[in-house]
């Protein structure tokens, strides 16, 4: 009994490690601002953006401000160019993980309005402020996207720094938006669990409630292609999630494409599902 829950146990800690080693490393760096005394908005706005990350739970985060010293220096040195051979050795020695992409940002502005009553008196400060950040690849120096923030309050503060935080805070709904049109969810299919005159009707696909997948989600079915090195994605169909079945998997009717994704599927090609960002009200509205 004893060395069969050993063996449960070394099955799990297996695959927790190899769930681990699925998830590319996003390194969120400095925020940057100009203005004087503007270094804790920064900082808050450099908090939301690791608090966006981590709720959107497709990456292992490392923040800048948690690194060693001599870590933080070398990723600072490196700023959003590719990282050599000799800094991906420096991190190395000094125990850090090296990161897929590095998230950098500006915070453009920000500000503070005085709110009145209909006396004419100040009753408190409805903040705002506008901010931007990128993602990276930190081995080849190339643009994953960018994405452009602007945020307010919803009800007056008391303060001005309470109503510029309050603000900040607001922007971390838009901030996992972003995230998710720059790391679409995607997803292998599994199987073709139904066909029809040479095309697929429904498959299953490897993307469940883990990773927020919802019915009524739709994905666009891609074929990678590789031509001198670089890859190309095309499109070659589309499906939309019927059923969630559990954390990892969800059934999907095929609405285009069922006869290349069939032939594809069969031909054992570089095939894949990139979800459709959602637009309007979720859950749709049923007419």
């Amino acid at each position: 009994m004893k060395k069969l829950s050993v063996l449960l146990t070394l099955m799990m800690m297996v695959s927790i490690l190899f769930a681990q080693e699925k998830k590319e490393v996003v390194l969120v760096g400095d925020i940057k601002c100009s203005f004087k005394n503007s270094e804790q908005y920064a900082k808050n706005v450099h908090d939301v953006i690791v608090q966006a990350f981590v709720e959107k739970g497709l990456h292992e985060v490392i923040d800048i401000n948690t690194l060693s010293a001599v870590g933080q220096e070398i990723y600072r040195q490196s700023g959003e160019a590719a990282m050599n051979e000799a800094n991906w050795k420096r991190l190395q020695e000094a125990g850090v993980k090296g990161a897929d992409w590095v998230v950098t940002g500006t915070l453009s502005n920000y500000d503070a309005v005085p709110v009145k009553n209909d006396k004419g008196q100040v009753t408190g400060y409805g903040g705002k402020l506008n901010f931007v950040f990128k993602v990276t690849n930190l081995k080849d120096g190339t643009q994953k996207g960018m994405a452009d923030i602007a945020c307010s309050t919803f009800l007056s503060e008391k303060t001005k720094d309470a109503a510029i935080m309050k603000a900040v805070k607001n922007a971390k709904d838009k901030v996992i938006k972003k995230i998710k049109g720059i790391f679409p969810i995607t997803a292998e299919i599994v199987e073709i669990t139904a066909e029809k005159k040479g095309a697929a009707r429904t498959l299953t696909i490897e993307a469940g409630a883990a990773l927020g997948v919802q019915k009524g989600d739709q994905f666009k079915v891609c074929e990678e292609k590789v031509f001198r090195g670089k890859k190309r994605l095309i499109e070659i169909g589309r499906i939309k999630v019927l059923e969630v079945q559990g954390d990892d998997f969800a059934e999907c009717k095929v609405v285009k494409g069922g006869d290349k994704i069939l032939a594809d599927f069969n031909g054992e090609l570089k095939i894949f599902a990139e979800m459709i960002p959602r637009t309007g009200p979720w859950p749709p509205i049923k007419m």
